[in-house]
């Protein structure tokens, strides 16, 4: 086995993780309380900066405004990602596991495209 399929199969844990576990938590202490806002807000930034970069909106910029937005963006986005998926699972577990999920799925490929930046 590559690490390339070990990659992939952990990938895929993480993404029966972030779907399961939720399910669970909601069939078993109900919805509870509606997400932060600030939580949403990352949520949706995250979802974003991938669907602008799976656009190829970043090929439209110039190579060195988007050498200076791409990574850093992601980077910031991650980290806000992962703190305010701490708070939130204090108010919102079922919420904060996927968030999580995703800001780890982004860092670890924000991580890749950063080692294939620099070959």
């Amino acid at each position: 086995m590559g690490i390339s399929v070990i990659v992939l199969i952990f990938f895929m844990i993480v993404g029966i993780i972030m779907v399961v576990v939720p399910s669970l938590i909601v069939k078993k202490q109900g919805r509870g309380p509606f997400p932060y806002k600030r939580s949403l807000s990352i949520g949706v930034l995250l979802l974003v900066h991938w669907v602008l970069w799976l656009s190829g909106f970043y090929a439209l910029l110039p190579m060195g405004v988007a050498d200076a937005i791409f990574l850093p963006v992601w980077f910031v986005l991650c980290a806000f990602g992962a703190v305010f998926a701490g708070l939130e699972f204090k108010n919102n577990a079922a919420f904060a596991i996927p968030l999580a999920g995703f800001t780890f799925v982004s860092f670890v490929f924000a991580l890749f495209m950063e080692g294939l930046s620099k070959m």
